[in-house]
């Protein structure tokens, strides 16, 4: 079953997140789902324009933990953990990519919103890094947060694990807008992207990479600090707890 329903409009395409049995957690059938919507995206050249949303009160939850830690944990590669390939491709294409948040994002759920271009807070949005509180270190999220936010605005956030509304997640830098109608907030950006092509925005993408570069063996690095603290006794224990 998919994890992602795709649609398609006037240059735009649209990726629903669309388990909110599961809160629209990241799994890998979620992860391998965002991956084909950014391949059809960037295979057609008519598309300028990917936008991220959710069905039901989660934006999406972070990594599915609800049946705790999983008994298998993959080893990141060269380039990372598929999660920080999503990431890191969302900050890279030349689509832009815009993340329409009218729902909880939770943990993962931030990194995924934060990695997007443009992100869009509707009425029910709330932001929260919660991984502190099982013993987790965000490392993959952290610093497409950060870009956003700042250092130390990322780092108190995950440290609080505060919980941002829509007003809140602007003044951080973790949203450009929030709207009470998150739909007509969505339009009005997509009229005003139709009058930049995408080789522009492939563009300024590309030099922004390299104005603020960042280092080649973060992804591996930031995969291998997450994965050491899901392997630790103490953690197992808070998220089963959690879970049960």
């Amino acid at each position: 079953m998919s994890a992602v329903t795709v649609t398609r409009a006037r240059g735009v395409l649209r990726a629903l997140l669309d388990r909110p049995e599961l809160r629209n957690a990241i799994t890998p059938v979620l992860l391998r789902n965002l991956h084909a919507a950014l391949d059809a995206a960037e295979a057609d050249p008519h598309c300028r324009v990917l936008v991220l949303s959710a069905r039901g009160e989660d934006f999406c939850a972070g990594t599915d933990l609800s049946h705790g830690v999983p008994a298998e944990v993959p080893e990141p590669d060269a380039d990372g953990l598929p999660y920080w390939k999503l990431l890191d491709r969302l900050t890279r294409t030349p689509v832009v990519t815009v993340a329409l948040v009218d729902g909880r994002a939770t943990a993962g759920g931030v990194g995924l919103a934060a990695a997007c271009d443009l992100v869009i807070a509707g009425p029910r949005a709330r932001f929260r890094l919660t991984e502190a509180l099982v013993g987790l270190v965000p490392a993959m999220a952290l610093p497409f947060v950060a870009r956003r936010t700042g250092e130390q605005r990322a780092f108190t956030a995950t440290l609080l694990a505060e919980d941002l509304d829509p007003a809140r997640s602007v003044a951080a830098g973790l949203a450009d807008t929030a709207a009470d109608d998150a739909e007509q907030a969505l339009r009005h950006v997509l009229v005003q992207l139709s009058r930049v092509d995408r080789a522009t925005t492939g563009a300024l993408k590309e030099y922004r990479a390299r104005l603020f570069p960042r280092d080649e063996r973060l992804g591996r690095d930031a995969g291998r600090a997450f994965l050491d603290r899901l392997t630790d006794p103490t953690v197992h224990r808070l998220i089963g707890e959690r879970a049960a």
